[in-house]
């Protein structure tokens, strides 16, 4: 019987372990691409404009594949969907890291961001291994961990490659990783998925309300795309802000963006999952949005590095909060057989925030209703993704208590 026990741990610390690889090569990738994708087109002769559609279009395509992927995957399984979509990353960073052609480019970057959008995916995997009360802690550990190393080592990584080894290297590397996670999960990741539990061929937001508690879910969905929509906003903004503000370099602002992953690694890796058992996720959720809003209203205002940095680090509280409550929010209120579209969903609405949120922060940069000082620099723009975060707090303050308390 102990033996028993320790191959079902075993096994599943393995589900639990390959998953994590899943969501980190995906963060990886996002982390290499972006501090190095504009110079890299550049050399290749395109044009600005072009260089932020290959940006933005990586999040259109996922926001277009979210749904599918979690619906697909609630019909024929979690496996041969991860493994679909692993094969895509991978063969959409070996398609940059090979071409010289744009157009051939924009189509990696679209096939890319499609394949990205596996986050429901791994989502609803980790709820169907875990308990209602082991999902806070694992959606922690797993996502919020990944999404924190990815963004520590990424830059770093491709920044390091890119130096060495050219352009090509880092979108080489990643790819190479892909591989590498495709073979975890054909060799060694069991099914998830339950075949009594697969869900019906066609699936809409409508159906899918039937079988979530919709005081629950749609509140959480608004949230989530006000959360994402402020968020992204602000961390575009924020290495313009910090050159404009106090003159420092791409490289001192990176280590700001390191000390987000750093945070999230603390937090998410293993404080949040301590503070699950005391605090219901709504709790947590709305005293992160809390953090947020503070953050973004304060940064502007501030007239030293140090407060600025103070206020990012109250940021990268927040987001470490609200990043693991809402999904575990989701899961705990979705019956099982409905988890991968509810994630879809989910995912598709901050996809829709991130392509959205960048733009307006651009737009309202060049906005500034007190005044044209560089004091004020960004001042709309952070105050009105503050507000977006009150938007978000009024959302979860929605949430009916009794249904996810502990």
């Amino acid at each position: 019987m102990k033996k028993d026990y320790l191959f079902v741990m075993t096994r599943k610390q393995l589900q639990v372990g390959i998953l994590f690889f899943t969501v980190f090569i995906d963060m990886l990738g996002f982390g290499i691409v972006m501090p190095i994708l504009p110079r890299y087109v550049e050399t290749l002769g395109a044009a600005s404009w072009q260089m932020g559609l290959l940006v933005g279009i990586f999040s259109l395509a996922q926001l277009f594949m979210l749904p599918f992927w979690g619906h697909l995957s609630d019909r024929i399984g979690r496996k041969p969907v991860l493994i679909i979509s692993i094969f895509g990353t991978m063969m959409g960073y070996l398609t940059m890291g090979l071409t010289r052609s744009i157009t051939i480019m924009m189509v990696a970057r679209v096939i890319d961001g499609a394949a990205g959008g596996n986050i429901s995916v791994v989502q609803a995997s980790l709820s169907d291994i875990s308990t209602p009360e082991e999902r806070s802690s694992m959606m922690g550990k797993v996502i919020g961990a990944a999404y924190g190393i990815g963004f520590i080592m990424g830059p770093a990584l491709g920044g390091w490659l890119c130096c060495h080894y050219g352009f090509a290297a880092p979108m080489l590397v990643t790819a190479g990783l892909a591989a590498m996670n495709f073979l975890l999960i054909f060799l060694f990741l069991p099914e998830t998925l339950r075949k009594k539990d697969k869900e019906p061929e066609h699936t809409s937001l409508l159906m899918l309300l039937k079988h979530v508690e919709k005081k629950t879910y749609i509140p959480v969905l608004m949230a989530f795309f006000f959360f994402v929509l402020g968020f992204s906003m602000v961390t575009t903004l924020l290495v313009l802000f910090f050159y404009h503000r106090y003159g420092m370099s791409e490289q001192q602002t990176g280590s700001i963006y390191a000390m987000f992953g750093i945070i999230a690694i603390v937090l998410e890796g293993g404080l949040f999952g301590l503070l699950s058992k005391y605090v219901c996720d709504r709790l947590l959720a709305i005293l992160g949005a809390g953090f947020l809003m503070t953050s973004f209203f304060f940064i502007p205002l501030s007239w030293s590095v140090s407060l600025a940095v103070l206020a990012c680090v109250m940021m990268a509280l927040g987001d470490s909060l609200i990043t693991p409550s809402l999904p575990a929010i989701v899961s705990r209120t979705t019956h099982e057989q409905w988890q991968g579209a509810a994630f879809g969903f989910y995912q598709s609405a901050g996809c829709l925030a991130r392509c959205f949120g960048p733009l307006l922060g651009g737009i309202l940069l060049q906005v500034n209703f007190c005044s044209v000082s560089k004091a004020y620099y960004a001042q709309t723009a952070f105050w009105t993704a503050a507000g977006f975060l009150v938007i978000a707090l009024i959302c979860l303050f929605k949430i009916p208590v009794r249904r996810i308390s502990k």
